[in-house]
């Protein structure tokens, strides 16, 4: 890999822009706020000029989970092989790797969230739609159940209907029996965006990783269709 910049945008991205990739039409993982837990500040107090030094150096999703070892990132990692589009392929440098943007909503970073209602301040949606407006993913995907509702604001989903087009199949919110603690997992498409809710991979208690399996037939099918699309 060629050693430029981790990341060359203004926004906050978790990982390289890839042109042809994720800088425009990709793959746009998009949590809550960037964490800090008790792991984060630990490698912050510890290996902070390594990391730094790793970060000046072009890194996929799949890259930079090897740097934190983010019990978020490597769930994440895990699910995706679920749904039967694996990351980590040349060693993470495949075309459908590239392919991955990780943001957040707001630009914030916390040990865990206590007010989810700041996430509908102006300043933190707007952070989101300049996020999306500027990479128009084709697909979309909340970590964390959450956002999906926020996108349903009135204000909110007018505007992000101007970025995507209008709303082709309307929120379907799905749940399935399961011997253990069932979540909500969310489906919703635009002309230009598919947009699918997951629970939060790390901060959501009784989530289990047999749970999320039982939804890979309707998640392969939006990604299948998207690699299909990009022929990744």
């Amino acid at each position: 890999m060629s050693q430029t910049p981790y990341n060359e945008t203004s926004y906050s991205v978790g990982n390289s822009i890839f042109p042809g990739f994720n800088n425009k039409n990709g793959v746009m993982i998009c949590g809550y706020e960037f964490g800090y837990s008790k792991h984060d500040q630990y490698l912050e107090n510890t290996r902070k000029a390594e990391i730094e030094k790793k970060q000046s150096k072009i890194s996929t999703f799949y890259s930079k989970s090897k740097i934190y070892n983010s019990p978020y990132d490597l769930r994440i990692i895990k699910w995706f092989g679920f749904f039967g589009h694996p990351l980590g392929i040349d060693d993470g440098c495949s075309p459908f790797d590239k392919c991955i943007l990780q943001t957040n909503w707001c630009d914030g970073q916390g040990a865990y969230v206590s007010d989810y209602d700041k996430f509908l301040s102006r300043e933190n949606f707007e952070n989101f739609l300049n996020i999306v407006e500027a990479f128009l993913p084709s697909v979309l995907i909340f970590m964390g159940a959450k956002q999906i509702h926020y996108l349903q604001t009135p204000e909110i989903k007018s505007r992000f209907s101007e970025i995507f087009g209008t709303e082709v199949s309307q929120l379907s919110i799905k749940a399935k029996p399961f011997d253990g603690r069932k979540f909500k997992i969310a489906f919703q498409n635009f002309e230009r965006v598919s947009v699918i809710s997951l629970p939060h991979p790390s901060g959501t208690r009784g989530l289990h990783d047999d749970y999320i399996k039982l939804f890979k037939s309707e998640i392969n099918e939006v990604l299948e269709y998207y690699r299909k699309s990009k022929s990744v």
